[in-house]
């Protein structure tokens, strides 16, 4: 049996930092531009859910890896602020 090589990593930094500064891109990003940077100020209320409108939502978000209460906010937030369909 042959013995195989192990990839080293410090090798392949040093190669990556000899390479000329054009293969490689420029990213132009305004941080503060991100989602996450600009989330809203959350709030913790108690609320009574259908149980099975709560099932089906649980169910959504595990389907989608999310939490429930994300979509919950999500969904609330789609149908009052962003469309305007309700009042």
């Amino acid at each position: 049996m042959t013995k195989r090589n192990k990839p080293n990593l410090v090798e392949a930094l040093k190669k990556i930092n000899n390479m000329p500064d054009n293969h490689f891109g420029t990213v132009d990003i305004d941080i503060k531009s991100l989602p996450c940077m600009n989330k809203p100020e959350k709030e913790k209320i108690t609320t009574n859910i259908d149980a099975d409108l709560l099932e089906t939502i649980r169910a959504i978000a595990e389907k989608n890896d999310i939490s429930y209460t994300s979509l919950i906010n999500d969904v609330l937030r789609k149908v009052f602020i962003e469309n305007k369909k309700a009042g």
